[in-house]
């Protein structure tokens, strides 16, 4: 091994390192933002969890950097320079032998590790991370345990736990009613920050939690003077005459406080629970509304709309053919599966289960930062309807026009022509999204599911049916093999899509 090759690798090894490091400086460095204070990420992931994000996230940046001061633009050639002048004492060599081959690497390298150090949101890199984070539930789970908390209704608390919260106050400030009032009242609100400190508390005594509790954003301290301070403040408020500025005064501070109690026994849940199950568990213990349409790998229901979509224009094709060929027009047949056959399925997939993908997406950013729970979210079925309607309106235009009519195309025109096109896949996005907040028990009969799935695919069949006819209207009296044949298959993948929007979720047992 030659002495260049050498330090090249000294060099390859050292900014592969830097790399590392920075990374994972980057990773710990992003807050998350639960009510208004933000905290470190490490706090609201199972330990796993989290260091195997850390990991990944972290040997990725070091393989990346390998790879573009290695194979992409490497810095043997700058090494190789210095070193052979250095060996020689040419220094105006040196200066003089600097060019693109050169220079180029090294900027390269430097912006690389300037771009995973940069804290921005105009950085590719910084997306990369947060999407890590993401990918491994950091910090969804915590926002979604945050949430519950935050809007938990005390009534489901059983009566046993009420008794032990209100023996452990120092000051008699709770009476049992408070935990049934109205959730805008000072008793009920009350009620709440007192269940939370309590279930902290029993955190509190186990040394495992220590470094949370010692973890100054986190805010124990100030959480445990405000409560005392809360309860005497309570207890006077109720002797007191009502007052409309001191009971609003009040209700301010009770708020604030609940923030924190929430934000710091959500950090607790999410780190010290061992699977989804118990944290889920013990969200419910408090009352919490564990949403039931928390759905579980998602990747596998759009694989499974994608079959659907593919399988049924094949089979919705080759089966308008035959009867196209056999009863309505032997004498003009039509040719059966061949490459036309490919590029309806290419897109299908385009105007239909794209915009489903999206359903799933804007479906999880939207049950990340909502507060309310309800059982139907009706406005965001139409938001979804509307998005799928946009989205394959738009790709439909842009596959067709660009296809046969590129030299003359315009998009606003072309998309208006194409609308047509975009009901049947904005209808559907809206039924996946409703069929999610209508999750199936595993303990279902599958005789059920499966005649379920058959009145699905028949009545989701006829809606396409009508719809295509409406939309192939305007078709000539040459093109009505090609009108039966799209009837026909729409028919099957619509169907088969309506069949197939059916949903398991990560139920807790009872």
């Amino acid at each position: 091994m030659t002495v260049e090759l050498l330090i090249n690798f000294a060099v390859q090894f050292l900014g592969t390192g830097a790399a590392f490091f920075l990374a994972y400086r980057s990773f710990q460095k992003r807050r998350i933002q639960l009510g208004a204070e933000p905290t470190l990420p490490q706090y609201f992931s199972r330990r796993s969890a989290y260091w195997i994000g850390i990991a990944s996230y972290c040997l990725l940046m070091a393989v990346l950097y390998w790879l573009l001061t290695w194979q992409w633009l490497p810095l043997e050639p700058l090494v190789t320079l210095i070193v052979e002048n250095l060996r020689s004492g040419e220094w105006v060599n040196l200066l003089n032998g600097l060019d693109g081959n050169t220079i180029i690497p090294l900027i390269g390298a430097g912006l690389f590790l300037f771009f995973i150090a940069w804290e921005s949101r105009f950085n590719p890199l910084l997306i990369l991370r947060d999407s890590i984070h993401d990918a491994f539930a950091i910090p969804t789970k915590a926002v979604e345990v945050y949430n519950a908390l935050i809007t938990s209704r005390l009534s489901a608390v059983d009566d046993t736990l009420k008794a032990q919260i209100a023996n452990r106050l120092l000051v008699s400030s709770i009476d049992p009613g408070d935990f049934e009032k109205s959730s805008a009242t000072v008793e009920y609100k009350w009620a709440h920050n007192c269940l939370l400190f309590d279930q902290i508390h029993d955190y509190a005594n186990q040394s495992s939690f220590r470094r949370l509790f010692n973890e100054p954003s986190l805010k124990w301290g100030e959480i445990c003077i405000s409560y005392n301070a809360m309860s005497e403040k309570v207890a006077v408020w109720k002797e007191a005459e009502p007052h409309y500025t001191k009971t609003v005064k009040l209700l301010k501070e009770l708020d604030h406080l609940t923030g924190l109690l929430c934000r710091l026994l959500a950090s607790l849940v999410v780190f010290g629970s061992a699977s989804e199950n118990e944290i889920w568990a013990t969200v419910k213990q408090l009352g919490g509304n564990v949403h039931e349409a928390r759905l579980k790998h998602t990747y596998k229901y759009i694989l499974l709309f994608t079959a659907a979509t593919a399988i049924g224009i094949m089979l919705g094709r080759e089966i308008s053919v035959s009867l196209h060929n056999a009863f309505l027009f032997p004498d003009q047949p039509l040719a059966h599966f061949d490459y036309t056959t490919l590029r309806w399925v290419a897109y299908a997939i385009l105007i239909y289960v794209l915009p489903i993908a999206l359903v799933f997406v804007f479906r999880t950013l939207a049950f990340r930062h909502q507060r309310e729970q309800s059982d139907r979210y009706y406005g965001f079925y139409m938001a979804m309807m509307i998005m799928g309607f946009i989205v394959s309106t738009s790709a439909s235009a842009l596959i067709l026009e660009l296809t046969y009519y590129k030299d003359h195309f315009r998009f606003l025109e072309s998309f208006i022509e194409h609308m047509r096109w975009g009901i049947l896949p904005a209808l559907m996005c809206g039924f996946v999204a409703y069929r999610m907040d209508t999750p199936v028990s595993e303990s279902e009969a599958l005789g059920k599911l499966i005649m379920a799935a058959v009145l699905r695919f028949i009545g989701w069949g006829l809606v396409a049916v009508i719809i295509m006819l409406y939309a192939t209207g305007d078709m000539t009296i040459q093109e009505a093999n090609l009108r039966f044949t799209l009837v026909g298959t729409a028919f099957f993948v619509v169907g088969l899509l309506g069949a197939s929007a059916s949903f398991k979720t990560a139920r807790l047992e009872d």
